[in-house]
């Protein structure tokens, strides 16, 4: 169970980087972080411990990243943007096989954004509680296309994995953090119509997903500046959302957003005099970088079919893998599908060296529209008109986007990464609204007119007798 846990630690630093107090203007009564009740045995996919690592040396004291946060595209390259998907989009898991909990979705989604061909950074465990908690208010054939790509046979399954995730993945002691946060922003009523949610639904997110609830009016200053703050405060500040992208169309019945922020240091330390510079090799061309390096002894390395990696322990969290493509080999080679990403993580064989360790320090901040790629996964009706997430809301609704955006940087010091992911519901249709009843009925005489669509009366006049219409 240890090993697998590690290993979707391990997912969480290699791909990505989501991560409160924010005064919310409506608070579902009893929401305060509970202890969720697992029934059962939790999902294998998440319990399995890494092998035992190589003795650490004493933890040191982190350090913090002493830069401040990367602004919105100030990164080592363009952010990605998914709106129209680079083709062709990487789908998915081998026909007939299907996905399984959670490190299923997170390779197959893994495979579909990752190219190796620039910086990348995708949190797929923010992007599995969003959706999560969109299912939770899912219903018939749309419920079924979200348990299916998240690779459960129901809801109770489902809120197992999540409330496991929520419970265990949770850190925070001295130098050593993993922080997630989950919230339901909704709106109060949609062109002057109250809307509501059900209790159900907002109970299952409380008590499940420890979820927070705010009424906010969608479009307004007010709104976009709450939602705004809370995600800079669930990821630290390492990612600067400005209240301006926030901005919601007013018809926006509801909007889900997961935070998560980690921050570890190295069980074994890099020293900063045994950091130099020396030669990268980009696929545009040869550039300086700044290199950590230490010497391991006594160390396992793994080896593949073109490849070789490495994992470098944290103090807590976990560790690193860092996969390293043979020369001649490109990065985008060894990519491109589910099963690719898992060889890359957990297969090859390992051997013993003394290893002399150089890692080029990094950071950037990426962010990318993940609804084109979701729907070539198979979340067609999610995002259709024909959408019934009649569990959340009797307002008719379906998914209008899925945003991700993170941040990772790595230094002597360690490892701090955060990322968030939002899904914006939108209304499909307006509630009739319920009026005084009136009767119309032509039992007397009366005038009409016949017009055409832009005003102009084709035929006009009166009937004082309309006879037997014959």
């Amino acid at each position: 169970m240890k090993r697998m846990l590690s290993i979707l630690l391990a997912g969480l630093l290699l791909f990505s980087a989501v991560a409160c107090t924010l005064h919310p203007v409506a608070q579902i009564p009893d929401t305060d972080p509970v202890e969720v009740p697992v029934e059962g045995q939790p999902d294998e996919t998440l319990t399995e411990a890494p092998a035992d690592p190589e003795p650490a040396a004493d933890p040191v004291d982190i350090k913090p990243i002493e830069d401040p946060p990367i602004q919105p595209g100030e990164s080592l390259d363009e952010p990605i943007d998914l709106t129209d998907p680079v083709e062709p989009i990487n789908v998915p898991m081998e026909e007939g096989k299907p996905v399984t909990g959670y490190g299923d979705f997170s390779n197959l989604l893994s495979a579909a954004i990752l190219s190796g061909t620039r910086n990348q950074n995708l949190s797929p465990i923010s992007v599995y509680l969003a959706l999560a908690m969109v299912a939770e208010g899912a219903e018939g054939d749309t419920q079924a296309e979200l348990l299916k790509l998240l690779g459960c046979k129901n809801l109770n399954e489902l809120r197992n994995i999540c409330g496991v995730m929520l419970k265990t993945l949770s850190i925070d002691t001295e130098g050593s953090v993993l922080d997630m946060h989950n919230s339901l922003w909704m709106a109060d009523n949609i062109g002057g119509q109250p809307v509501s949610f059900h209790p159900e639904y907002l109970s299952t997110l409380a008590e499940t997903y420890r979820s927070e609830a705010n009424v906010v009016a969608f479009g307004t200053e007010s709104a976009a500046k709450q939602i705004a703050d809370w995600i800079n405060k669930h990821t630290r500040g390492k990612i600067s959302v400005q209240p301006d992208a926030m901005n919601f169309d007013p018809s926006t019945l509801a909007v889900l957003i997961n935070t998560i922020y980690l921050k570890d240091g190295w069980s074994e330390r890099f020293l900063p005099e045994s950091t130099h510079t020396d030669t990268f090799h980009a696929p545009d061309g040869d550039i300086e970088a700044r290199y950590m390096s230490r010497f391991d002894r006594n160390s396992f390395v793994r080896f593949g079919d073109g490849w070789m990696a490495y994992r470098v322990y944290l103090n807590s969290v976990g560790y690193v893998t860092f996969v390293l493509p043979d020369e001649g080999i490109s990065l985008e080679k060894l990519l491109g599908s589910p099963d690719a990403i898992d060889k890359l993580l957990h297969q090859g064989f390992d051997k013993k060296y003394d290893v002399s360790l150089e890692i080029p320090k990094f950071k950037f901040q990426d962010k990318m529209d993940l609804t084109n790629v979701l729907a070539a996964l198979g979340l067609d009706l999610s995002f259709s008109p024909a959408a019934d997430f009649s569990g959340m809301s009797d307002t008719p609704c379906c998914i209008d986007s899925v945003i991700q955006e993170s941040y990772i940087g790595v230094d002597e010091n360690g490892v701090e990464a955060a990322a968030y992911t939002m899904v914006q519901m939108r209304t499909t249709a307006f509630m009739p609204q319920q009026l005084e009843r009136i009767d119309f009925h032509l039992t007397r005489p009366f005038f009409y007119a016949i017009e055409s669509q832009d005003g102009t009366v084709l035929f006009i006049g009166t009937v004082t007798n309309p006879g037997m219409g014959e």
